[in-house]
């Protein structure tokens, strides 16, 4: 069994990942009031987000590319092609999904037909700005030229479409939760479930996808405005057995918070602390873990820190 948890904070530049739809020629991103604790009490600022929507997407093509390039091929056509959407096997159970698609086992799925669903145990939240730092946007003027079928400019009113779109910048807090330890298991009937090997790829996939999406692979308008991300603050926490979530990255306290959670774990016997494998990128979320007495290892880099915790996966899965 393998449940993780993921939060932290990393700066994303100009980025125009979450968009609402047009408007005549003008894009604006997807905004949302933040409640941020102040001197004076609380106060309330309407600021750009990226949905969690948004980000289990990309988290699930990555996974997909990751597992297309470990030669693995329990994926249905649509998860293949990246087209993510309500499931169309048409299958007669949830199990018979599961064995037939790593990603409808992962991230969950919708038979509309037959009326069977599965839970996602893919769990993301928006990112949004940090409560010590505003994000600020503002709208770039793009231009287009428009030709007819012989590539010839047809007038000079259509040599140049104007269009405007907005973008973003700003630190961003994030959360992930997955559990895993459910990868290949019926959730309605847990007496079904794939071979213990074959669920390890899929766990595996998983975690290994992370790394992708922290490195700013998701959003709209990748092709003109790839979120430029930088990852400042990290928390992994991989756990053989269920732990509370981890505290947001929106929060300033999020650091010291999530080890008192997990400290707290602990002493309650929900979790033995040989079976916690914790990981952190940043001095100051290193000092919080220090502070609270529990085991934890540094790494320099989110690619790093998940290529640890995927180590301690992979031990556990052979001890299964």
């Amino acid at each position: 069994m393998v449940y993780l948890r993921v939060a932290g904070r990393a700066i994303v530049n100009v980025h125009s990942a979450n968009a609402e739809g047009a408007v005549g020629n003008y894009m604006a991103l997807s905004k949302m009031f933040i409640v941020r604790r102040s001197e004076s009490g609380y106060e309330v600022s309407e600021e750009p987000v990226i949905s969690g929507n948004m980000l289990k997407h990309w988290h699930a093509v990555a996974m997909v590319e990751v597992l297309k390039s470990w030669n693995y091929d329990k994926l249905c056509e649509n998860c293949k092609r990246h087209v993510m959407y309500r499931s169309t096997l048409n299958l007669d159970d949830e199990f018979q999904y599961i064995q037939r698609c790593a990603i409808e086992d992962v991230h969950g799925f919708l038979a509309t037909e037959k009326q069977i669903r599965r839970e996602s145990l893919v769990k993301i939240s928006f990112m949004i700005p940090v409560e010590d730092q505003r994000a600020e946007y503002s709208s770039i003027t793009f231009n287009r030229v428009v030709m007819d079928e012989k590539g010839s400019i047809p007038s000079r009113e259509q040599a140049m479409m104007v269009m405007k779109r907005e973008h973003a910048s700003g630190i961003y807090g994030f959360l992930c939760s997955m559990d895993l330890g459910f990868a290949g298991i019926s959730l309605s009937d847990p007496g079904k479930r794939l071979p213990p090997d074959e669920a390890g790829i899929r766990i595996k996939a998983a975690i290994a996808a992370l790394t992708n999406l922290l490195s700013g692979r998701f959003g709209a308008a990748q092709a003109r405005s790839l979120p430029i991300m930088k990852v400042i603050e990290l928390i992994c926490i991989a756990s053989r057995k269920p732990v509370p979530n981890a505290v947001h990255g929106f929060y300033k306290d999020y650091a010291s918070e999530t080890a008192r959670i997990i400290k707290s774990a602990i002493e309650q016997k929900l979790v033995d602390a040989g079976d916690v494998k914790i990981v952190v990128v940043g001095d100051g979320v290193a000092d919080s873990f220090k502070e609270s007495g529990i085991s934890y290892d540094v790494a320099g880099t989110a690619a790093e820190a998940l290529s640890r915790v995927m180590e301690a996966v992979d031990n556990w899965l052979q001890l299964r």
